[in-house]
């Protein structure tokens, strides 16, 4: 499949997919600070991000659950025990930018530039080498298709940047829903796996988490999740530390609109809810041990 001149290829399902054992669900989490990543790039980092880790790792532990998570630059710097401790914990550490700006704001040599520092900062960080990648706010668009090139020379071998659906701020429309090997016009490529994207009664429906888990009811959720199961899809949820702190908004009071704030609120609570409903009825875990085969 060809699109906008890029070669989609998907991969073969692994022959254990059904294994009792294999993970269904790749938990995944943006680590970032909400002020700083959505109302001012230039914010410093607040201790805000370890509070909201600790409410979320204490739920996983309590499931037993690794996950995987994508960190931005700027919280590796200015908090690298948090980072040393989730290794140390088992969890995955990948890569989520350097300064939350959208990529598709940035020409090549800023973009390199921003993985560069990206890479650095969390790998000074946690003493892990990163290989996959995930965009701020899903910013790699038909536009600027172009920087999973990028990826691919700054040495990511992994993304799960591009939303195969369009929405008023990101998505690419057409884009395959399963993992697949993303062929380059002037070759090379790079392994894309998308957030969890379901077909329901022929629409298609996210169901990857962070204001979808909020908003969405439970049972619609859930359908959609085992109805990707069904099609032997990896499901790739995603989610926010922020989200795990329901009264968080509260403490921006004066500092952003009145609207902006009950929007970002809505259905926390709810989140938390259903993320231990998911929890301890599917098999959730890290985003590699998901992917695992696939790429073969």
């Amino acid at each position: 499949m060809i699109l906008h001149g890029y070669d989609l290829r998907p991969t073969a399902t692994p022959a254990d997919v059904d294994a009792p054992e294999r993970i269904q669900c790749a938990f995944t989490v943006d680590v970032e600070d909400w002020y700083q990543s959505t109302v001012d790039f230039d914010a410093p980092i607040t201790d805000r991000v370890p509070r909201n880790m600790e409410r979320l790792c204490a739920i996983l532990d309590e499931f037993h659950i690794k996950g995987t998570f994508f960190v931005q630059g700027m919280v590796a710097q200015a908090y690298p025990r948090l980072l040393q401790d989730l290794v140390a914990a088992g969890h995955e550490i990948q890569s989520h930018g350097h300064s939350h700006r959208p990529l598709y704001a940035m020409d090549r040599a800023a973009l390199r530039r921003e993985l560069d520092y990206s890479i650095k900062t969390v790998e000074d960080a946690c003493g892990v080498r990163v290989t996959a990648f995930r965009a701020p706010d899903f910013s790699i668009l038909p536009g600027n298709l172009w920087a999973l090139e990028i990826l691919a020379e700054s040495g990511f071998t992994v993304d799960s940047s591009i939303f195969p659906l369009k929405t008023s701020r990101y998505g690419v429309p057409g884009w395959l829903l399963g993992p697949h090997r993303v062929g380059f016009p002037g070759g090379g490529g790079i392994y894309e796996v998308p957030v969890a994207i379901a077909t329901v009664a022929g629409f298609k429906l996210s169901v990857a988490g962070g204001g979808y888990f909020r908003l969405l009811p439970t049972v619609v959720l859930e359908h959609a999740i085992r109805s990707m199961i069904a099609e032997r899809r990896p499901v790739i949820l995603y989610c926010h530390p922020y989200e795990w702190t329901p009264g968080e908004m509260d403490e921006y009071r004066g500092r952003v609109k009145p609207s902006l704030a009950f929007t970002q609120s809505l259905g926390r609570g709810a989140f938390i809810r259903r993320m231990r409903h998911f929890f301890s009825r599917l098999r959730c875990g890290r985003f590699d041990q998901s992917l695992a085969g696939w790429q073969t």
